[in-house]
């Protein structure tokens, strides 16, 4: 009990000693930013617009041919997209699934390539979602799922209306 009382006494006088040392509190020792040698990144020709994450680059536009509508879609620049557009022109009969996009698997093989998962899909979004399946969203929603992302429709007016309900054909073409 003494030994107790002893260790209990100098921890509190430890502590009052160190209180009245004028020092509020230990100094941490600053770190200066070195400057980086890397070239900076080249701005982008044209203005990001917001369906386009500022992360990835973009290829030219391609068309996308419902029934008699014609809709532009930009590519992003990754090893996905630039198969795809090697693949074109193709036709696909798209199946709706869940009231929100409309889906078909590629008859073509892809690389493999490293999938995210956007908080929010966005009308217009056009993803490849388990390996070979091609993915075009026609509506806006909260997501947890994981997609490779391909690109996007620039305006999507008209666009679910266009999809209808059902298997839709849609046409792939590269833009000259």
């Amino acid at each position: 009990m003494k030994g107790i009382l002893s260790i209990t006494l100098f921890v509190l006088f430890m502590i009052v000693l160190t209180g009245c040392s004028g020092n509020s509190a230990p100094s941490i020792p600053s770190v200066e930013r070195q400057e980086s040698t890397a070239e900076p990144l080249a701005a982008p020709a044209e203005p990001l617009t917001p369906e386009q994450p500022a992360a990835q680059a973009t290829m030219p536009t391609i068309n996308i041919k419902i029934a008699n509508i014609n809709f532009t879609a930009t590519l992003y620049d990754n090893e996905s997209a630039r198969t795809i557009v090697q693949e074109m022109p193709f036709t696909l009969n798209m199946e709706d699934f869940a009231l929100q996009e409309k889906i078909a698997e590629l008859t073509f093989p892809l690389p493999s390539a490293q999938t995210e998962t956007p908080a929010t899909i966005k009308a217009g979004d056009l993803s490849l979602w388990s390996g070979n399946n091609l993915v075009l969203f026609y509506t806006t929603f909260s997501n947890a799922y994981r997609y490779v992302p391909v690109g996007y429709i620039e305006d999507v007016t008209g666009l679910q209306s266009a999809l209808g309900n059902g298997t839709v054909t849609l046409t792939f073409s590269a833009n000259e």
